[in-house]
């Protein structure tokens, strides 16, 4: 980019940068800014500056004595630092009253020129936290690659702020701000949420410094210990014991609690797939499939791309009354859901059925560990299949540890699969799961 003043350049990003080249190294310095008006006047300040700091730098007071002391100055005119000028020294008694005068000036200071450093760039102070993330929140709506629960957290964790601040402008906000959001928010919170309300404000600032509401992100550097650190904190779900199986599809004491379908079947479809409860409270009927003579689960979506997969049906759920369920709805509902009574919300489709599950029904049977949530038929799933030795990494595929596209049933990971199909691979691998309940499905 060609621009009137010297040395300033734009990136490919439209901020501006001022660059210059003194005795063969380059220098770069950001303007901080993309306003050309704003990236103009810094740079030519700096212009300023520079050639401030390269100007000739005029004799010292103690050169101009030693120069006179020596006879070696003959005839020259002399403008101080300090504005004091001597003209017309011609010879040898002008230089006598000359080295006189100076030395009854005494010390004199360096030349301006001599201690010019260039200045920081003027603070950018931008708009106000709330209309710069109601444009944030916009563009992460408009781009749609975010999910709306992801959106609404970060906008109340801005809200917050907002709040508790009395709505800085974005350049306001400080490492000190930083640390009082954080300390309030550790008096009920723990260090997981804290440090992902400082992940919805660094997402912000990095956004913010790239459009030019401010010059750096205060939040860098500010999350509580490492992501490694926090997740041997984390409280892991445990998995059903034999006995509490029994006492949770007791036929004398499940069907009061199993009033409604999506009660009745999660359960049931979780223990018997290792499968998030959301990935089934959320299933629509369009993602109950069959191929090949096997009904499956197609999961298109979660955490990661490891959580796409399919999931055949465990031949307990062939046996029982389920298909016949999936479809009486496909004939009332043909492009429903398949559970209708299950609304969306901020947390999902599954919050009503942990609720009811987790908060009720469990402490019914006085199962009151914390660690025992509907969850944990997932972890039911799976510690049962490691028991069994089953192949880790089909067993990796149906829970979604790993992606299923990246099976290669050719390797000799996989030999006991080797000319299978990989549905039929994880429809055997799934019918291995053992567990009996006392529920008649």
């Amino acid at each position: 980019m060609r621009n009137a003043v010297p040395h300033l350049h734009r990136d490919r990003h439209g901020t501006f940068y001022f660059r210059i080249t003194d005795a063969g190294k380059t220098i770069k310095r950001s303007l901080r800014t993309k306003n050309v008006e704003l990236a103009t006047m810094r740079a030519a300040c700096l212009n300023y500056e520079w050639d401030a700091m390269n100007r000739r730098i005029e004799p010292t007071v103690a050169e101009i004595q030693q120069a006179l002391s020596e006879g070696r100055i003959k005839q020259f005119d002399v403008e101080l630092p300090n504005g004091v000028k001597l003209k017309n020294i011609n010879n040898d008694d002008d230089a006598r009253r000359a080295k006189e005068l100076l030395a009854n000036i005494g010390p004199i200071s360096q030349p301006i020129a001599a201690r010019a450093t260039i200045p920081e760039a003027p603070r950018t102070l931008g708009p106000v936290l709330r209309t710069a993330t109601k444009a944030f929140v916009k563009e992460l709506r408009t781009s749609k690659l975010h999910k709306a629960k992801g959106i609404e957290d970060k906008e109340a964790t801005y809200e917050q702020f907002a709040t508790q601040f009395n709505n800085p402008k974005c350049g306001e906000i400080d490492k000190a701000m930083v640390l009082a959001f954080k300390e309030a928010h550790l008096k009920n919170a723990g260090a997981g949420r804290v440090n992902t309300k400082i992940g919805h404000m660094s997402v912000f600032f990095d956004w913010a410094i790239g459009h030019g509401f401010a010059d750096a992100n205060p939040f860098t550097g500010t999350r509580i210990g490492k992501k490694s650190q926090l997740v041997k904190g984390v409280q892991s779900y445990e998995p059903f014991t034999a006995g509490e199986l029994k006492l949770i599809f007791n036929p004398k004491t499940y069907p009061d609690y199993a009033t409604k379908a999506h009660f009745h079947w999660l359960p049931l479809l979780l223990l018997y797939s290792g499968a998030r409860p959301e990935e089934l409270a959320s299933m629509p009927l369009d993602n109950i499939r069959s191929e090949g003579g096997i009904d499956y689960f197609a999961v298109a979506s979660g955490k990661n791309s490891n959580s796409i997969r399919k999931i055949p049906f465990h031949k307990a759920i062939r046996n029982s009354g389920f298909p016949a369920y999936v479809k009486m709805r496909r004939k009332m509902d043909p492009g429903g859901m398949l559970f209708p009574d299950l609304s969306p919300s901020k947390n999902g489709y599954c919050k009503n059925v942990s609720r009811r599950f987790n908060e009720s029904y469990l402490p019914q049977l006085r199962i009151t560990e914390s660690t025992k949530r509907l969850y944990s038929f997932r972890s039911t799933f799976i510690t049962r299949m490691t028991e069994l030795n089953v192949n880790p990494g089909m067993l990796m595929a149906l829970v979604g540890h790993y992606e299923q596209t990246a099976v290669d049933l050719s390797s000799p990971h996989f030999k006991n699969y080797q000319g299978t199909k990989l549905l039929m691979a994880l429809q055997s691998t799934i019918d291995l799961f053992d567990t009996k309940i006392p529920l008649t499905l």
